[in-house]
């Protein structure tokens, strides 16, 4: 339920007020409190500098007129930090710049805020995480990799895959695995990092293989290779049992069968590439195995083996063949 701008302003009772919980980034929630806009000092220009795309006017517009309507009493506030009473705005905004600048707009005298206490550190994680909440705009894939560089670079984390990762995971928690798998490589190349393994984020990328590297032609969308007599598909490791169905309909309908390449994500604590190469290939023969025992004996699928990802050991001329 919606509760009118003023009434909100007027009536609302501060401890019923929902209060964000940034413990996991070291940060507190100390208490909500109401302030007047001149309390606060608001530099959208630099102090949101964890965004790249500013809020556009349509974006501000249409937060005006969803706060014309009326505020929803589950939603966090904005948040500040306290700079000191030596300034002559003592409250500094940390999040919440779309949402201020519509109020504003709005001739709102003061709102209500969540204070917070935290390090530097904490609250530029805070003011990177915060925007993935809804109804607000989600990073933009952008932000995130301006974000994690700023953290290298002003020398808050390590110019390491693998604490840039551990940030990503941090701030970003909600995001899927394939979003962290474009970034983070995007980051490490900005920065010079060598990366030792190869990351297939897109059919693109398994084609700019084909074109730059591979001793040998394959087809990777379904397509006909006449030289093979087969049909070819690449995949990702996760995608086993879809590649079979597929398989399966294709040599029904044409006689033909199906040769598949296929790639894996990041090598983890608990993954090595090698094992990861070798759970598909098992997935696979645990799937032939089922359908045998159930009369199917024609296998439609041939695994070409694995695209190549560990710069150190594969060669990047040619498949990885698993056994």
């Amino acid at each position: 339920m919606l509760i009118k701008l003023q009434n909100y302003l007027d009536d609302s009772n501060l401890d019923n007020v929902p209060v964000p919980d940034w413990t996991h980034l070291d940060v507190l929630s100390k208490e909500t409190i109401r302030l007047s806009w001149d309390e606060i000092y608001i530099d959208g220009i630099e102090s949101n500098d964890s965004k790249v795309e500013a809020h556009t006017p349509e974006e501000i517009e249409n937060l005006r007129l969803s706060f014309a309507e009326g505020v929803s009493p589950a939603e966090f506030p904005p948040a500040v930090i306290y700079r000191g009473k030596e300034f002559a705005k003592p409250f500094k905004l940390v999040y919440g710049f779309g949402r201020s600048e519509a109020l504003r707009g709005l001739k709102t005298k003061r709102w209500v805020f969540t204070l917070l206490e935290g390090s530097e550190d904490g609250i530029e994680d805070v003011q990177a995480s915060e925007n993935e909440g809804l109804p607000k705009r989600l990073n933009a894939e952008v932000d995130m990799r301006k974000f994690l560089i700023g953290k290298v670079t002003t020398g808050k984390i390590a110019k390491t895959e693998s604490t840039i990762r551990a940030k990503f995971r941090k701030v970003y928690p909600n995001r899927k695995k394939e979003v962290e798998n474009r970034v983070v490589p995007q980051v490490l190349n900005e920065l010079g990092v060598p990366q030792p393994y190869i990351l297939y984020t897109s059919s693109a990328k398994v084609q700019d293989w084909l074109s730059n590297n591979s001793r040998e032609n394959y087809c990777t969308d379904g397509d006909f290779d006449k030289s093979r007599d087969m049909y070819g598909v690449q995949m990702k490791e996760g995608y086993q049992y879809r590649a079979v169905l597929n398989a399966i309909k294709k040599y029904v309908e044409t006689g033909k069968k199906t040769y598949v390449i296929y790639h894996c994500g990041a090598p983890s604590k608990t993954a090595t590439l090698i094992q990861k190469r070798k759970k598909v290939v098992g997935q696979f023969e645990e799937m032939r195995k089922n359908l045998e025992s159930i009369g199917l004996n024609v296998w439609p699928v041939v695994y070409m083996g694995a695209l190549p990802q560990d710069r150190e050991n594969d060669s990047l001329k040619e498949l990885v063949v698993v056994k």
